[in-house]
């Protein structure tokens, strides 16, 4: 299992952060004296097992076909598929504006 962490860039090239992450999804930056500082706006949650992710709403744009009310056979069938693709489970949620 992975972890990701929502709202999180990846740092600049030629820096690094250092990361604490706790039970609870709390992110935290830890200081030179041991402190830290809460990392507002940001949670780690556990990504379950999974196979490929892909963008699969890039996939329905891609897979749509203008006219799903013809009833031919392959036509109802890229409708049933569509169908299970919209209600397949969701690891990573979007990002806004995505």
């Amino acid at each position: 299992m992975g972890v990701y962490i929502e709202d999180m860039e990846m740092p600049k090239e030629g820096s690094w952060t250092t990361v604490r992450i706790y039970p609870d999804g709390t992110c935290a930056v830890p200081n030179w004296q041991g402190d830290c500082t809460l990392i507002k706006g940001t949670k780690a949650v556990p990504v379950p097992p999974h196979g490929r992710l892909i963008d699969a709403d890039a996939l329905i744009k891609e897979l749509a076909i203008d006219d799903l009310d013809d009833k031919t056979g392959a036509t109802l069938l890229m409708a049933v598929f569509l169908e299970v693709l919209k209600a397949a489970p969701t690891i990573i949620p979007a990002e806004e504006g995505e």
